[in-house]
């Protein structure tokens, strides 16, 4: 990998979980992040910045976090995500879900150690 920094789109809903993922991953020094409270915010974003890897919740307001995976993908098709969400294993629409080319794992809420999304970060870009 070179020196440039990772870019991370992180859209949660939940303001504060955002900002704390972005303030972690910038303090890690490896990582430009930007935070989204929704699918339509978060496509606006993507449209003026260029980033590596997509965090997204699946519970947003208006359009849901598969919904920005799918319009996202089709626009950039590099890009890749990893879902972040509080809603159980059971209740993930496994089958859409593997239709998107650029998903690569699940951070189950609440994420006791901040390093996890790190690890599951960099998996992701591999």
């Amino acid at each position: 990998m070179t020196s440039e920094r990772i870019r991370v789109l992180i859209i949660d809903d939940e303001a504060l979980l955002g900002l704390a993922a972005q303030d972690y991953l910038e303090d890690e020094g490896r990582f430009e992040a930007f935070v989204a409270e929704d699918a339509e915010s978060g496509l606006d974003l993507l449209r003026r910045q260029a980033v590596d890897v997509c965090l997204v919740d699946l519970r947003l307001p208006g359009s849901s976090g598969i919904e920005f995976m799918l319009q996202a993908q089709a626009l950039y098709p590099a890009l890749r995500f990893l879902i972040h969400t509080g809603s159980p294993e059971e209740q993930l629409p496994k089958a859409t879900i593997q239709d998107i080319p650029g998903f690569r794992g699940v951070l189950y809420k609440p994420v006791a150690d901040m390093a996890a999304i790190v690890r599951a970060l960099d998996n992701a870009l591999r």
